[in-house]
């Protein structure tokens, strides 16, 4: 085994006894853990609670199950206890030495902080602020001092790694060491680099909305993981993990960052695509949705072709067809109405204008079919009302009968045979009312005409949009008409979602302005966390074109809008590259990307007279790219179709995996994909693999897909062309 050596530092074997100390407590309180639960750490433990608890039974499995995460989190600190140290002098009060980890750790005798949390009011110190005169906000109110240490630790495995001192160059370092690492088959967590433009966001007000314009490789999908752990920890009162929801853009993108909340020891959040929030929405009465690629679709039309064929689904998912819906479903709730009210056999139950008090007013908030049964339980009493005067009725007559008779005949058989087929009589007209009553009740629904959810939309559409290409057939239903298909469900037969008081959608620039409404509405206590680049907005027919499209008709001017501006992904050579690509086609109001003074290799772009050779060169430069030790290598194609050919020319022999939209599963190496499921994550290696001219001409949708698969590299970007390069290209 290899004899370790502490880190080339004055403060070295200090840090060392700290650290071996603090693993010691870390060590005994996970015995304790251990010995009160009889769980072991490090292995998983399945906990079930019985049908229907009583409230005592239910707080001590809540209890349980706390101290469960409890000693996961324990575990994963043993290795890797802190990160940083602080030594800050109050004002007025004697200096304070504190250490940050990823979780708090309490000396389990004093009850004192070996480790503080990251996400605790103190750790601003340490993301927001350098040597000197600093504050923080405590619980009881702000604390102001000096900063006089602020120092980074690497540890690993229980063993000091290596330490820096606070400083702009020693910070730099610090930082570059962890980004210029190889990556893994996840995307990383932060907490130990998380720097103060990311940590603004991250602590962000809970009660605030809040928009995020990030640059590529800000690291805004991390930051509103982070995010979520940080209001999870500082309002661990009232807010808990099944409350809060992730939408992510695919289900790829789901195993890519699946491993981020549970590394900071956050479970149960709910993470999902937006059509997986509709398919749980919707249940038994989501329509079939046509499996398709809109923008694999439109990376195959012209500027003009694509023009057209968005127009549509602009309108789709605008604020206005919303209002159109909106109008439509209040005017379908009155003619689903019986003209004439109730009537049974003769008797009124309910008039036309009672029965529209009730519909449409008393049960408003109640979805059609709902509001149907409802309304069939407070038909039934008055039925049976009407059957018991029917019924009395009947009797009284009968009575009435058998006094006459009896009053006009002479007493013996003949007479009581009489009264007796007048009873009989009497009794049978009572079944029959019965009868009548039960046919009348099992057939109430058919009084009303609910038509099926696809029917409705394609009738809405014909009636509000009669000039455009109507859909045709159950089949062709699409990702586009989710919103306004979930929103005539949840009119009809209402929604099965569980309401979220918090949610956070990564790549929200595709998002329409009526998806997000509907989220609002359908979540009426949540706060949204957005995060989005609209530099990287590929769906522009479908999402949005400025924030203020949001800001605005959505939020009500009631969202904060932050914008990370610092690349922390790719190194200055390839961020430059990447800069002059998008610079073809700028945003209003969108600040320029300032990359991290890493520096790498400057990106290739290598010419090939023919397919044979730019397959030759693929291969040696993923060859090249294995020797130097790097992981996760990503050959971009712009087609799925593309993608696929590549994999069959090439794949078996790169041993790379084939992604596409549908893959739920992320798994590293050497991979092929299409640009369309590019966006968002990250590799070691980029190769694009045909960035041509006739491949890419001149067009600002091309160039932003261009820019996407140019940002997703950590430390190497080639591109190759046949013939002519892209004209995109040519300042690059």
């Amino acid at each position: 085994m290899e004899a370790y050596t502490l880190p080339d530092h004055p403060a070295s074997r200090e840090e060392a006894l700290r650290l071996h100390q603090t693993c010691d407590t870390i060590d005994r309180e996970i015995a304790e853990v251990e010995a009160l639960t009889g769980a072991k750490a490090g292995v998983a433990m399945d906990v079930q609670m019985k049908e229907d608890p009583d409230q005592q039974e239910e707080v001590t499995l809540q209890l349980f199950k706390a101290q469960l995460d409890r000693l996961r989190q324990l575990t994963m600190a043993a290795g890797q206890a802190y990160f940083a140290r602080l030594d800050f002098i109050p004002a007025g009060r004697p200096p304070e030495t504190w250490y940050l980890g990823r979780w708090g750790v309490l000396d389990p005798v004093t009850l004192d902080p070996v480790v503080v949390d990251w996400r605790s009011p103190v750790a601003n110190l340490y993301y927001s602020g350098q040597l000197g005169p600093m504050d923080y906000e405590a619980p009881d109110g702000r604390v102001a001092g000096e900063l006089t240490l602020k120092r980074m630790l690497t540890v690993r495995q229980r063993q000091l790694i290596s330490l820096f001192d606070s400083g702009i160059v020693s910070q730099e370092a610090y930082l570059q060491e962890v980004l210029g690492s190889i990556s893994s088959d996840r995307l990383r967590e932060i907490v130990t680099t998380i720097q103060a433009e990311q940590n603004i966001v991250i602590r962000h007000p809970l009660k605030a909305h809040l928009l995020v314009q990030g640059a590529a490789g800000s690291g805004k999908t991390t930051i509103a993981l982070h995010r979520i752990a940080y209001l999870l920890y500082t309002f661990r009162k009232t807010l808990k993990p099944e409350n809060m929801m992730i939408l992510a853009p695919n289900p790829l993108f789901l195993s890519y960052i699946s491993q981020v909340l549970p590394d900071l020891g956050v479970e149960r959040v709910v993470q999902t695509t937006f059509e997986g929030w509709c398919r749980e929405g919707m249940g038994r009465h989501m329509p079939k949705i046509l499996r398709e690629s809109r923008l694999e679709k439109n990376l195959l039309l012209s500027a003009e072709e694509r023009r057209e064929a968005g127009e549509l689904v602009r309108m789709k998912g605008s604020l206005a067809m919303m209002k159109k819906l909106e109008s439509y479903l209040d005017h379908l709730q009155e003619t689903v109405l019986p003209e004439n009210g109730f009537k049974m056999a003769g008797v009124a139950l309910m008039d036309r204008p009672e029965l529209e008090k009730v519909f449409l007013r008393d049960l408003r908030y109640f979805p059609l079919e709902q509001r149907i049964t409802e309304l069939k339980k407070i038909i039934r009493k008055r039925v049976q009302s009407a059957a018991g005067l029917l019924k009395s009725k009947y009797a009284e007559n009968a009575d009435q009968m058998a006094n006459r008779i009896r009053s006009s005949m002479p007493e013996g058989e003949q007479r009581q045979r009489k009264i007796r087929d007048l009873y009989a009589l009497r009794d049978q007209r009572c079944r029959e009312v019965d009868a009548r009553a039960e046919e009348y009740l099992a057939r109430f629904r058919e009084k009303f005409t609910l038509p099926d959810l696809a029917g409705l939309y394609r009738a809405f559409l014909r009636e509000c949009v009669p000039d455009a290409d109507l859909l045709d057939g159950e089949e062709s239903l699409r990702q586009e008409d989710l919103p306004m298909l979930v929103m005539i469900c949840k009119a009809l037969h209402g929604l099965k979602t569980k309401p979220m008081k918090h949610i956070v959608i990564d790549e929200c620039q595709d998002f329409s302005p009526f998806q997000i409404e509907l989220l609002k509405r359908t979540n009426p206590a949540a706060t949204f966390t957005l995060v989005g680049d609209l530099y990287q907005g590929i769906r522009a027919d479908e999402g949005i074109r400025s924030w203020e499209e949001w800001r605005g008709p959505v939020f009500d001017n009631q969202a904060d809008l932050k914008q990370l501006t610092v690349s922390y992904r790719n190194t200055v050579e390839i961020m430059d590259m990447a800069q002059t690509v998008a610079g073809r086609y700028p945003i209003a109001g969108i600040r320029e990307t300032k990359p991290v003074l890493r520096h790498g290799e400057k990106p290739g772009i290598r010419r090939a007279e023919n397919e044979k050779q730019r397959l030759a060169l693929i291969r040696e430069q993923v060859r090249i790219w294995r020797d130097e030790g790097y992981y996760s290598i990503a050959l971009i194609e712009k087609t799925a179709e593309q993608a696929r050919k590549l994999f069959r020319q090439i794949g078996a022999e790169l041993e790379a995996h084939l992604l596409s939209e549908t893959d739920s599963e992320y798994r590293g190496g050497v991979m092929i994909l299409p640009a369309s499921i590019a966006k968002g994550m990250e590799f070691d290696c980029v190769g694009i693999c045909d960035a041509s001219a006739e491949n890419f001409p001149e067009d600002e949708f091309l160039c932003r897909i261009l820019y996407v698969m140019m940002t997703r590299p950590l430390h190497r970007l080639c591109i190759w062309y046949k013939e002519t390069p892209s004209p995109m290209l040519a300042k690059a």
